[in-house]
């Protein structure tokens, strides 16, 4: 029987979970280095919350919201412990508006790139300059398009978190330059019971390349402060590097 692994919160982390404590970690680093200071964050389309959850146990206070009532439900759950530190919500993207200002907003995993038109992008990024505490980053993590040179890929690997197992298949069709849509198509494999499931879910990315990531971000009211590859090194926008971490700022 096939289900989708975003209707499962719990499976959803599981096939998450891998490298989630490092990439908080470098989250905080930014901050750090690139930030005002204030250890508030907040995550559009936070999904689990794993994110969330890392940094208050690193002393931050968060905000989180997600579209999905499931994904909020487990969310709070899973914060609960935390009490007025940590606060998550239901809303969309292009709509929510948090009731403070932040000195760390970040979108990671290519999330952003579920909007599909610059209009709503841009209403994104215009909401989070205003969520923005003076001098507060706004950490864009996304995959980069070479339109032409781009071919279908697959990744699969195991996904392991205390006794849970699965193994998660992505496949990847690229987009082409008109359409600007990149084909995702997702399959988890579980074992429960001795009985085994499917999960299956396809949808599209919006593609950028760097000259339209660019002439994005410049149309808004946030700017490039810093670039990094997602293995933490410095990097450029135009450069070879195709998975990046951007830090942005208010003009």
């Amino acid at each position: 029987m096939s289900h989708s692994m975003y209707a499962d919160p719990a499976l959803y982390d599981l096939v998450h979970h891998a490298g989630t404590d490092d990439e908080v970690w470098f989250l905080g680093r930014l901050a750090k280095k690139h930030g005002c200071g204030a250890k508030t964050a907040l995550e559009p389309a936070c999904g689990t919350g794993r994110y969330l959850a890392g940094l208050l146990a690193r002393g931050w206070t968060v905000e989180g919201y997600d579209s999905s009532r499931a994904m909020v439900a487990f969310a709070r759950k899973r914060l609960a412990g935390w009490g007025k530190r940590a606060k998550v919500a239901r809303g969309e993207m292009t709509a929510y508006r948090p009731a403070r200002r932040f000195g760390l907003i970040f979108n990671l995993l290519s999330t952003f790139r579920h909007l599909m038109t610059d209009r709503e992008a841009l209403a994104h990024l215009k909401l989070m300059a205003e969520a923005l505490e003076p001098g507060g980053i706004f950490v864009l993590g996304l995959d980069l398009s070479l339109y032409g040179k781009d071919e279908p890929d697959e990744e699969v690997w195991v996904c392991r978190q205390g006794g849970k197992r699965a193994k998660h298949v992505v496949m990847s069709i690229p987009a082409e330059t008109k359409t600007r849509r990149e084909r995702i198509i997702n399959f988890v494999i579980t074992i429960e019971g001795g009985r085994e499931r499917v999960m299956e879910s396809a949808y599209d990315l919006r593609s950028y390349d760097a000259a339209q990531l660019a002439a994005l971000i410049n149309a808004s009211p946030l700017r490039i402060v810093k670039a990094y590859g997602y293995d933490g090194r410095p990097a450029v926008l135009d450069g070879p590097e195709r998975v990046l971490w951007l830090v942005l700022k208010n003009r």
